[in-house]
């Protein structure tokens, strides 16, 4: 429930507005009903996989095979094909929780965690001095501190760890659906419900008896991070694809690969049923007709890439030096 604590009226004029949000707004919605509780939706009891698609997204290869056939046959239980650092003001906590479930249930890193964890630097003199690695380590005893020295508490430490913000960007994702639905997974999920984060953490209702009591609203926890700190907690690195050669594009935020050298196949003409006017069918043709050239070690297949945005891998930001760092490479292992 949110935070509106200092009268009854504040209280059910919150909820009611927060109703209300839920039912207009489809981001706050969807984060904790739909992909927090879409695998047990009854029409998905027959399948066994699942592929997220978004409206207003852009695929920018050729699909050649099957993405499921290759996760099978590769024992995958997770796919992305972008990885991006999260917001902090939008997940304050996220992490201490679920490093606490990690920790309540006694799990041991299977190599993915560390992804998600920030790895200290060899020489802190190159750190900022803001950052808290720089920082005399948490201690309760009076005799290892100075006058007037108080003991530094990171907020969002959990077990000497801290999060740095990394986490599979759900927009496109392809998973299996009996992970969601394990004992594990749902323990997982419930532990981070009962925390009150989704919904302490996603709005706050300050009271004010000029303006009312819902004046300063705050972001949400997202599905992608916990998604991602999930796998992290649960799964190992070879439990993960990483689909390098998809090309895709939300927003602002793309991932296009160069085209593979000597390994690009030849392009039937195609004329998008969807698409009725007879010249704009041309025209969509004839753009996808003319993939970008080949580069040494693209991985792409007649891929056709957006100018107008950076390449999510070498962008500020990305987390694909994170993803590298626990696979020994680009590839998945």
């Amino acid at each position: 429930m949110p935070l509106c604590m200092e009268e009854w009226r504040a209280i059910t004029t919150c909820v009611d507005f927060i109703l209300g949000m839920r039912r207009t707004f489809g981001v706050e919605s969807q984060v904790l009903i739909v992909y927090s509780f879409f695998y047990k939706h009854e029409l998905l009891q027959k399948y066994d996989w699942y592929w997220r698609v978004e409206p207003e997204i852009k695929y920018y290869c050729d699909i050649t095979y099957d993405p499921f056939v290759k996760m099978i046959e590769h024992n995958k239980t997770y796919g992305f094909t972008i990885a991006v650092k999260e917001l902090k003001e939008t997940v304050p906590n996220i992490f201490r929780y679920a490093s606490a479930y990690k920790r309540m249930n006694n799990l041991t890193s299977k190599g993915l965690w560390e992804m998600f964890v920030d790895r200290p630097e060899e020489d802190e003199d190159f750190m900022p001095e803001t950052d808290i690695r720089k920082k005399p380590p948490y201690t309760l005893d009076p005799a290892k501190l100075e006058p007037g020295q108080h003991p530094f508490i990171d907020p969002e430490a959990m077990e000497g760890e801290a999060y740095n913000m990394c986490h599979f960007w759900s927009n496109f994702e392809i998973a299996r659906l009996d992970w969601f639905r394990s004992k594990e997974y749902e323990e997982f999920f419930q532990m981070m419900d009962r925390s009150g984060g989704f919904w302490m953490e996603r709005v706050r209702c300050d009271i004010d008896s000029h303006i009312g009591p819902f004046t300063n609203m705050h972001a949400q926890w997202g599905d992608a991070p916990i998604h991602s700190l999930a796998a992290g907690a649960l799964l190992g690195v070879s439990d993960i694809h990483y689909f390098r050669d998809i090309g895709y594009r939300h927003t602002t935020i793309a991932h296009c690969p160069a085209n593979a050298p000597a390994r690009q196949l030849d392009r039937e003409p195609y004329l998008h049923p969807g698409t009725h006017d007879k010249k704009k069918q041309l025209e969509e043709d004839d753009y996808w007709a003319t993939p970008d050239k080949t580069k040494e070690n693209g991985v792409g297949c007649r891929c056709t890439c957006d100018t107008d945005v950076p390449e999510v891998e070498v962008k500020q930001g990305s987390c694909m030096i994170e993803w590298v760092h626990v696979a020994g490479g680009w590839a998945s292992p």
